[in-house]
């Protein structure tokens, strides 16, 4: 019968992944562990239970990245690539399926992180990188520790005299800090920033994510045309039109009359969708 390290094992084996340390038993808990190629493990817990008979004692599926001796390796030496509890109530074939998926992504594209890039380098704390803007690559994920932020950087370009513009998408949105409060389409939208090169940016060294991956970005239906009558609301503002202009009758006052152009850059561009999706009312 086989248990949950024995499915891992099998799964990772299918995506061409080789737990080269074999197993490891150790207070009841089995281990699975990867080896990378920079002297760092990965190590997942099944908690020595087999799926079909002893689901009560399944405590969770883990999966921890240390950076250090796994058997001594500090809180800030350990990255959490997957902590989920189970029980018998949960569908344990779809999650370790996800455990294996989200593994298998990242040691596939541990080649490209700025750790196997930049061996030269320091990690800092909890596999922080200080990166200059100049060093950073299409996929490295930005890290915000004081916030939880996550993103990933899905383009990046050099404008010359020091530069560089990128581009990037909210992976995990801030789980502590102001910017909890924000919308939910203010992390569904990518956000620009320019930089100059020598600008220090914090990264997730051992982590690379294929942008291409990525959930589909959910941008509305833009409007073929627009008619007088027609209504707009956007970020709890209702425009109108008339006379061929807009005019916005939330805030009535000391607001100049503004184009079609204008209200069409509210369906189109990321800035204003990470404020809020526009939605369309015809006129009757």
């Amino acid at each position: 019968m086989n248990t949950l390290r024995d499915l891992i094992t099998i799964g990772l084996n299918q995506h061409g992944i080789t737990t080269t340390c074999g197993s490891h038993a150790s207070a009841g808990v089995s281990w699975v562990a990867v080896d990378l190629p920079d002297g760092t493990f990965i190590w997942s817990t099944d908690n020595h239970a087999t799926v079909d008979r002893d689901a009560a004692k399944i405590g969770g599926l883990h999966a921890i990245h240390y950076l250090g001796d796994p058997n001594n390796a500090l809180p800030q030496e350990q990255i959490s690539l997957v902590d989920r509890r189970l029980d018998r109530r949960s569908n344990h074939t779809k999650a370790i399926t996800e455990l294996v998926e989200t593994l298998a992504a990242y040691v596939t594209n541990w080649p490209h992180s700025p750790a196997a890039r930049h061996p030269e380098r320091r990690i800092g704390d909890y596999g922080v990188m200080n990166l200059p803007t100049r060093l950073l690559r299409r996929g490295d994920v930005i890290v915000h520790t004081a916030t939880g932020h996550e993103s990933v950087i899905t383009n990046i370009r050099h404008l010359g005299r020091g530069e560089y513009r990128r581009t990037a998408r909210t992976v995990t949105p801030p789980t502590r800090g102001p910017m909890t409060s924000l919308p939910d389409t203010w992390w569904k939208f990518p956000n620009t920033l320019s930089h100059s090169g020598s600008t220090i940016v914090p990264v997730i060294a051992h982590r690379h994510i294929d942008p291409d991956t990525l959930p589909r970005i959910p941008y509305p239906k833009v409007p073929a045309a627009f008619t007088d009558g027609d209504h707009v609301v956007h970020d709890k503002v209702i425009w109108e039109r008339a006379n061929g202009t807009w005019t916005d009758r939330t805030h009535t006052r000391n607001t100049a009359p503004v184009g079609d152009e204008t209200i069409l850059r509210l369906f189109t561009e990321d800035a204003r969708l990470r404020q809020g999706i526009p939605t369309h009312q015809p006129a009757a």
